[in-house]
């Protein structure tokens, strides 16, 4: 019997590889922090990413994201930049491996973390040059 996989997605999903800043978003009187990591897949939904470690993020909190995708990949996804709110979904530590894309060992501890948009997302797309 062949099993038939049901996408339950709402966006489609690009793999990406873009820088990401995360802002976590800081309760009355405190002072925001400001994350960098590496995309590695988007859709108006969320993103996946990876940070250095040690994060300071738990999942449930709220952060801000802003996500520049190079020209190159624009094909893969229809956006230059995306601009929003969202709250962390998971936090996860990187199995460093030997496979194409994962980071070796001689990299820094890296963290997956997922991110869920909030609908107000700002999608902007690529300008035409003149």
């Amino acid at each position: 019997m062949t099993r038939v996989r049901c996408e339950r997605r709402r966006f489609r999903r690009a793999d990406v590889e873009a820088p990401v800043t995360l802002q976590v978003i800081a309760p009355a009187g405190g002072e925001p922090v400001t994350l960098t990591g590496q995309a590695k897949n988007v859709s108006l939904a969320g993103l996946l990413c990876y940070v250095k470690a040690p994060c300071l993020l738990t999942p449930g909190q709220p952060v801000t994201s802003s996500l520049s995708v190079s020209e190159e990949q624009v094909r893969l996804f229809p956006f230059a930049r995306l601009l929003g709110r969202g709250w962390v979904t998971r936090v996860e530590p990187i199995a460093v491996g030997k496979r194409a894309g994962e980071p070796s060992s001689n990299d820094e501890s890296l963290v997956s973390v997922t991110i869920a948009f909030t609908p107000d997302l700002t999608a902007l797309g690529m300008l035409e040059s003149s």
